[in-house]
């Protein structure tokens, strides 16, 4: 695997626009690794990860007949409780992980109650009202959920200014400000909490092989708990994962009757059971490289829609999450915040091609 690192900013950075050029062309540019670690996050980071990573496990474990009333199939599963939904390169059904999609558009201080447009009906899964669990099911998950997101959200547009400001300078007649609005702005941004179940006692992956080794024998299908992709908006936050043995720590909720404080966190092992699982970027020489997030920081890739809206100057990098086959009861969880503009945002000035048609192209390539 690839040794270089990821490139590391400070927050007061970002707020006092002093990131360099060459930095963010370090981060994101064309031979870069296409992801950019804030450290000096605000205090109250830490505990809110902490609360709602811990809640993807409460959340996976919840009754049956729960989780069902959260998914939503008008909104193509991707909005609310989806599980056994995502399709994998085998053709199977993806039963690893289970995902809660949220739209972000609280960011503004209130929620849809129905579609933007009626002009983008094909476009539930974006323009869907959010569906939660009942406060006594999950007490403070929703809370919760909204003040991370809107943290992510916060740091996401200073990122974006600095981008803003690389784009003036170095793409012929970029839009001042663009980026940053577009992430400030939009309705369409999306989060998705993770929980990736315990692998099954009966997997047969040997640990002993790591990553260079497979590589070296030939061995391609390392993305087994998230399969190789580019995102497609515009920047994804990302939170460091945690790993939660639910065998010692069982995700349940007492059951009560009428109100209850909110379940107390779990404990997070120091790291992964298999150090060589986890987040992994493969760059366009096909180097692999493993990217570890400190748990105080935060993380932002590239997604496609910003390499279009950059020229090029910016570049979406392909990436997977390889899985963990210890047999024993631990899980992962983490959160991703995909920034994204609004449907009816141009993304491609020179065809003058939408976000919208840019999503149905999209939608083509995987039909």
């Amino acid at each position: 695997m690839h040794s270089l690192g990821p490139v590391t900013v400070s927050l007061e950075e970002l707020r006092a626009s002093l990131v360099s050029f060459d930095k963010l062309d370090e981060a994101f540019g064309p031979s870069s690794l296409g992801i950019l670690i804030v450290q000096d996050l605000p205090s109250q980071y830490s505990e809110l990860r902490c609360r709602l990573l811990s809640y993807a496990s409460y959340l996976a474990n919840l009754p049956s007949h729960v989780l069902e009333s959260l998914s939503l199939p008008e909104a193509k599963y991707l909005t609310g409780w989806s599980h056994g939904k995502e399709a994998l390169k085998s053709g199977s059904y993806d039963t690893q992980k289970g995902s809660f999609y949220v739209n972000c558009d609280f960011y503004h201080g209130a929620e849809r109650s129905k579609p933007a447009n009626d002009a983008y009906s094909e476009y539930p899964e974006l323009t869907a009202s959010n569906v939660w669990p009942p406060e006594d099911s999950l007490p403070g998950f929703r809370q919760c959920f909204e003040e991370l997101c809107s943290l992510v959200i916060d740091t996401a547009v200073l990122v974006a200014r600095a981008c803003d400001c690389y784009a003036i300078s170095k793409v012929e007649g970029y839009e001042p400000g663009y980026l940053e609005r577009v992430v400030r702005t939009s309705a369409t941004t999306k989060a998705r909490l993770l929980h990736y179940y315990p692998t099954p006692a009966n997997a047969h992956v040997d640990l002993s092989i790591t990553t260079d080794e497979r590589l070296g024998q030939g061995e391609q299908d390392l993305d087994t708990w998230c399969t190789t992709h580019i995102d497609h908006g515009c920047l994804t936050g990302l939170t460091s994962a945690v790993y939660i043995d639910e065998s010692a720590h069982p995700p349940t909720l007492a059951s009560s009757q009428g109100s209850s404080p909110p379940p107390a966190p779990l404990p997070f092992l120091s790291g992964a059971p298999d150090p060589d699982s986890g987040l992994h970027i493969r760059s366009r020489t096909g180097v692999i490289t493993k990217i570890k997030i400190p748990s105080d920081c935060l993380a932002f890739q590239t997604g496609e829609t910003l390499q279009l809206i950059t020229g090029g100057k910016f570049q979406a990098v392909p990436h997977f999450v390889r899985g963990s086959a210890d047999g024993g009861q631990v899980a992962r969880n983490t959160l991703a915040v995909f920034t994204q503009p609004g449907l009816e945002e141009v993304v491609d000035h020179e065809t003058g091609k939408t976000y919208a048609q840019f999503c149905r192209e999209v939608a083509e390539r995987f039909t």
